[in-house]
């Protein structure tokens, strides 16, 4: 814009060109999709919710009391060595449990990125600017 505002030799063009940036603008920031916007922000939120539940879980393996250490101290050879069956049963529940949370986050989250597909391939043909974008999504799922 700034080129073209030195190049400007009416008002008229500075206004036609200004007009053009903030086009381009509203278009780039894909503002201009509503769709496409909602399913990133949807993106975004599963983003920040596995972010707080990955947090939570570190904070609680902080307080996990560890099974291989002996009653003296020292610590066993890696297996776990507990003399409460119930202490165990509940460390291999938890695990599971945090697995599955992890498993949930990827399912939820490669099914939105999954349902960006229609959305940009439909647009990208339209909007040249969506290609690169569109390029790396319909690609994404090439390398799994």
């Amino acid at each position: 814009m700034h080129g073209r505002l030195q190049t400007a030799k009416s008002i008229d063009e500075v206004i036609q060109h200004h007009d053009f940036f903030l086009d381009k603008c509203l278009k780039e920031c894909l503002l201009l999709l509503p769709e496409l916007i909602k399913k990133v922000e949807k993106l975004k939120s599963l983003c920040l919710q596995y972010a707080a539940a990955t947090q939570w879980l570190i904070s609680l393996s902080i307080d996990i009391p560890k099974l291989d250490e002996q009653s003296d101290g020292s610590v066993g050879s890696g297996k776990l060595k507990s003399k409460n069956p119930s202490q165990v049963q509940k460390v291999m529940t938890r695990n599971s449990a945090i697995t599955d949370s992890i498993l949930k986050f990827e399912r939820e989250f490669n099914a939105e990125l999954q349902s960006l597909r229609p959305i940009l391939s439909s647009s990208s043909q339209a909007e040249p600017y969506l290609t690169h974008l569109a390029q790396w999504i319909l690609g994404a799922g090439n390398d799994q």
